[in-house]
């Protein structure tokens, strides 16, 4: 039975590294995509609007917005892409510095999973000394949860600050998430139940040399 509960923590374990990794890759891609928020596209002559004069935002993301193609409105097909840019460029009325803000701390918690991924890497190496101090300090369950932190603060922000307050013309009363705000829903998700598997059932090594102790939800087990 004890060996089949550790057989089975370990299995968990790899499965919050897992989690952990695919959750940042999922948040990484939905960075760098700009499909946050979609909008309906419109036919600018019959709604009276001049692209030249205003902004008709398609779709944007944490780093990108996306202009409706003035062409639109002759071809009917909404295939032909309009300009991308900064937010601050192609979304009307939002802060330029709340944008960059969230856009600073996204990237903050991308290079705090990386780290984290680093330093579990370095416990599989056979350097014993650094393996205990950063398994038994949990150093790589406190940057990814400070990280899955940053990313969730981001998440509201952009919710609260960006897609609330920005303008939508005649016609875009009703916009739709997108794609990349489900993927990063999914990664953070990931992430938040990685980091519970990796900190409940880690190995955490023992001031006695040659003995590993677990979490505080597994027994001691002998190495």
């Amino acid at each position: 039975m004890a060996k089949c509960g550790a057989v089975c923590g370990k299995a968990l374990f790899r499965v919050g590294q897992i989690l952990i990794t695919w959750g940042f890759v999922c948040v990484v891609v939905s960075m760098l995509t700009a499909y946050w928020v979609v909008r309906p596209a419109i036919d600018f002559s019959q709604e009276g609007i001049n692209p030249n004069e205003t902004k008709v935002t398609k779709n944007y993301g944490i780093f990108r917005a996306c202009r409706q193609d003035a062409s639109f409105s002759s071809s009917r097909s909404g295939k032909s892409k309009g300009k991308c840019g900064s937010l601050w460029d192609n979304l009307n009325y939002i802060s330029a510095n709340t944008a960059r803000y969230i856009q600073f701390v996204m990237v903050v918690a991308c290079i705090m999973y990386v780290c984290g991924l680093v330093l579990e890497i370095v416990q599989v190496l056979p350097i014993r000394k650094y393996r205990n101090f950063l398994a038994q300090n949990r150093v790589v369950e406190i940057f990814s949860s400070i990280a899955t932190v940053l990313v969730l603060k981001g998440m509201l922000i952009f919710a609260g600050e960006i897609r609330n307050k920005a303008e939508r013309v005649s016609g875009q009363d009703i916009e739709e998430t997108g794609w990349s705000f489900i993927i990063a829903v999914i990664g953070l998700t990931s992430c938040v139940g990685g980091v519970m598997l990796t900190t409940m059932f880690r190995h955490l090594p023992r001031r006695v040399t040659g003995e590993k102790g677990g979490s505080w939800l597994k027994s001691d087990h002998r190495a």
